[in-house]
């Protein structure tokens, strides 16, 4: 691939994370098409992709599709969509000649079957670090602190392809800052085990992280799921990363549950809150998944 100034991108799904990042590409002048259907077709096709920044409402340029024949050609097309969306979106996107198709879902089972559905190759696994929500038709988003999660990608065997240098260049015309993983499926199952205790903790309390933060139980419910999800990863041989989440697998439970609680009265908890009560049924289905695939394996 030939690195460039301008791709043509297309964003298989326009809810909150398709729409942000169609956003920021088009503002940075990439040729950005939005694929859709349903209700938010209709919207987008009457409306446009309105977004929300500086208290002005602002339309995208973007072009919106309600179709996508096997010609039509992306330099990239993203599949920002949920994990239990994702195959139906990949059945659909294997007519296609487009090759490079950037998956920005969870994905706990690795991704032999993904690659089947499309093609050995195809596939980028990528993930979002962004959220946000739409309200009145309207984009409210803003993109999660580096220190937690920057958008991250890379090839599925590792390597350091000139597909990948073209999506950072990407980014960085956005900036939106990027990490490149050696290890995606490593990743992405540290990243289901990372957050599906702290969101299972904020649904148990029924509030948001600060009233997390003044329950007992909810606390520890936190420390002991994280704890028991890290070791599990470690005892299947599964590299935890970023490696600074083995914190959770080797720190004394007393300490996490003090250090949690204090974690949970920070703007930072705030952000990662303010994103859970919208992923609810998505996070009931990667923790039903990850322990099956991860957890059980390690008792049995």
């Amino acid at each position: 691939m030939i690195l460039k100034s301008s791709y043509k991108v297309l964003f298989y799904g326009t809810g909150v994370i398709g729409s942000v990042y169609a956003v920021k590409l088009s503002k940075a002048g990439h040729d950005v098409s939005v694929y859709a259907r349903g209700s938010r077709l209709l919207k987008l096709k009457s409306k446009g992709l309105l977004y929300s920044e500086n208290n002005s409402v602002i339309k995208a340029s973007v072009k919106v599709l309600d179709n996508l024949g096997p010609t039509d050609y992306f330099d990239y097309i993203f599949v920002p969509i949920r994990y239990d969306q994702i195959e139906t979106a990949l059945n659909e996107l294997a007519a296609n000649k487009s090759r490079n198709i950037v998956t920005m879902a969870n994905n706990p089972n690795g991704y032999e079957k993904w690659e089947r559905l499309v093609g050995k190759g195809r596939l980028i696994p990528a993930f979002a670090g962004a959220g946000g929500k739409i309200e009145n038709d309207v984009l409210h988003f803003a993109f999660t602190p580096r220190i937690l999660q920057s958008t991250t990608f890379g090839e599925i065997d590792g390597k350091i392809t000139d597909r990948l240098r073209g999506l950072a260049e990407i980014f960085k015309s956005c900036r939106i800052s990027y990490s490149i993983s050696k290890n995606m499926d490593a990743w992405q199952k540290s990243h289901i085990a990372l957050v599906v205790p702290l969101a299972n903790a904020i649904y148990f309390d029924g509030g948001d992280n600060y009233t997390t933060a003044k329950n007992a139980e909810a606390v520890k419910l936190m420390s002991t799921e994280l704890k028991k999800s890290f070791s599990a990863l470690k005892a299947r041989g599964i590299p935890i990363t970023p490696s600074k989440l083995n914190i959770f697998r080797i720190c004394p439970l007393w300490l996490m549950k003090l250090g949690l609680k204090h974690f949970c009265n920070t703007k930072l908890a705030g952000v990662i809150s303010s994103h859970v009560p919208y992923i609810k049924e998505e996070v009931l289905l990667l923790e039903k998944s990850f322990n099956a695939s991860i957890i059980e394996k390690c008792e049995t």
